[in-house]
């Protein structure tokens, strides 16, 4: 991809992330080191859930880097550029996500968690759901299509980042995103993902304001270049949508980003309740500065390349053309890293969900801890190369994936969640109706064969109606038992449920 960047610049901004990546790459060889002394009845739980004992910074994190990724970085300013500057106040809505996730269902995530030794999202619901493996299975297959849909976006961000530094094809920077975040995952799991975060996210929010800065005014004044803007392309700042489909992203972006099983896990690792408060404060700080930024930079990036290909490279365009080229190359890196570690955290969720919840809890109960340890490690590689062929075929704009795969986990987990965690009659017949209907719907008004939308996103209907149904269903059937009932609402709780 020639982006008339001189190959001494190129060589440059290569040789700086090549060293990030490389103190990356023997921090992963530490992280491995430190897991192979972990006993191996002990293995899978360090694996997923980084032993309960995680700090502020990393929890902060976890959550800002795995609902932001690449559809912050690359995404959204792709949305923006495409489809009008309004597009900004939607984005916004994200800077909720850490309140809404951990501060909404992330306490009480924690403590039935560690009543249960829950290690994975679904295995949580699953007890919450009397253990019936009809709500488990659905669950985690639809967890598998959905939040493989959004890891598969957020790898393509990582290796359009690559095409940019590198001026190779597409497909190799894919290739060698790919084979790191394997490494990252496989060497120390969630703990080695979010430790690795914490790194990256640093360097990136400091990556993010220098690009900020100086990259301002690469178009000329800023003032000027947004009045020049206003002057010429007065279409780019008019409304595009109706109030619905703000409500619609308020909802998506921000209320319901609990429902993504990938940073809800981040819930199963903190280490104290006064760790979580303060986790809740950074976060909301952290991703408010990624937003501020890089939805600013929206106006020269438009100024400076009114025609561009594709919108998602807005961000990697601007940084090799404004910065110097060691800058740059420490920006990219502090970018794609943060990048590669919600994809890690992403492929960590999925190999827990494959596992502990289709293999161990609904096949194989008492499968020993040494497969267990295998099938981990396995299941890690075998996804990534599965997301990585799928991200072969990228869509014209990371945000549109994104959606769509946060709007299927939204139909699915809202009210599955959200009742089951605030409602003691919500049973498992009325949690199966819920996504047994909800995911239908949803497909069906987003492909519009069912004209329900009522102009909003359709996870918004389908997640109405299908939360209605669990209600009404779970109000006619069984009750759950006592045994899991006082478990998830009791201060004292039996040490054996009824199942």
């Amino acid at each position: 991809m020639d982006l008339g960047i001189s190959s001494g610049a190129r060589s440059v901004i290569i040789i700086v992330f090549t060293l990030y990546t490389a103190v990356l790459f023997f921090y992963s060889l530490y992280s491995r080191k430190s897991m192979k002394s972990t006993a191996v009845d002990k293995y899978v739980n360090e694996y997923y859930t980084g032993g309960r004992g995680m700090g502020m910074l990393m929890i902060a994190m976890m959550v800002s880097a795995g609902v932001a990724g690449a559809g912050v970085f690359l995404g959204v300013p792709g949305y923006i550029y495409s489809l009008g500057s309004v597009w900004m106040l939607c984005c916004f809505w994200s800077t909720t996500m850490n309140f809404m996730v951990l501060g909404q269902v992330g306490k009480k995530t924690g403590i039935v968690a560690r009543r249960i030794d829950a290690q994975s999202f679904v295995s949580l619901l699953m007890h919450r759901y009397n253990y019936n493996k009809v709500f488990g299975f659905l669950a985690a297959v639809v967890l598998l299509i959905f939040l493989g849909g959004f890891a598969v976006s957020t790898i393509v961000g990582g290796g359009r980042i690559f095409q940019v530094m590198t001026g190779q094809p597409y497909w190799v920077g894919l290739a060698i995103f790919t084979i790191l975040v394997i490494i990252a995952a496989v060497s120390g799991g969630v703990k080695g993902v979010a430790t690795a975060i914490v790194i990256q996210g640093i360097i990136m929010t400091i990556s993010v304001v220098v690009l900020f800065l100086m990259g301002r005014n690469a178009a000329g004044p800023y003032g000027e270049v947004v009045k020049n803007l206003v002057d010429t392309q007065p279409e780019w700042f008019m409304p595009a949508w109706k109030p619905q489909m703000v409500f619609s992203f308020a909802f998506l972006w921000g209320f319901t980003t609990f429902t993504l099983p990938h940073v809800t896990m981040s819930a199963l690792t903190y280490k104290n309740t006064k760790v979580l408060h303060n986790a809740i404060k950074v976060g909301l700080v952290i991703v408010f500065i990624w937003l501020v930024c890089l939805n600013m930079l929206c106006f020269p990036i438009k100024a400076l390349f009114p025609e561009l290909a594709v919108p998602d490279m807005g961000i990697p365009l601007l940084t090799v053309t404004v910065l110097p080229s060691w800058v740059a190359g420490l920006v990219l890196a502090g970018v794609c890293g943060a990048v590669q570690s919600s994809v890690g955290g992403m492929i960590v969720a999925l190999s827990s969900c494959f596992v502990k919840d289709f293999y161990q809890t609904l096949f194989q109960p008492k499968a020993k801890p040494e497969t267990l340890k295998k099938l981990s490690l396995i299941s890690t590689v075998v996804i990534s190369l599965i997301n990585f062929l799928f991200a072969l075929n990228p869509p014209a704009l990371l945000a549109t994936l994104i959606t769509y795969s946060t709007g299927g986990l939204t139909v699915a987990f809202t009210s599955t969640l959200l009742l089951g965690y605030y409602w003691k009659g919500a049973n498992e017949y009325g949690a199966i109706a819920a996504i047994v209907t909800g995911i239908p719907l949803y497909l069906l008004i987003d492909k519009g064969v069912l004209p329900w939308s009522l102009g909003m996103n359709a996870c918004i209907v389908a997640t109405l109606i299908s939360t209605i149904i669990m209600i009404i269903v779970s109000k006619v059937t069984p009750k759950t038992p006592y045994g899991i009932i006082a478990t998830w609402f009791g201060a004292d709780y039996p040490e054996m449920e009824n199942r």
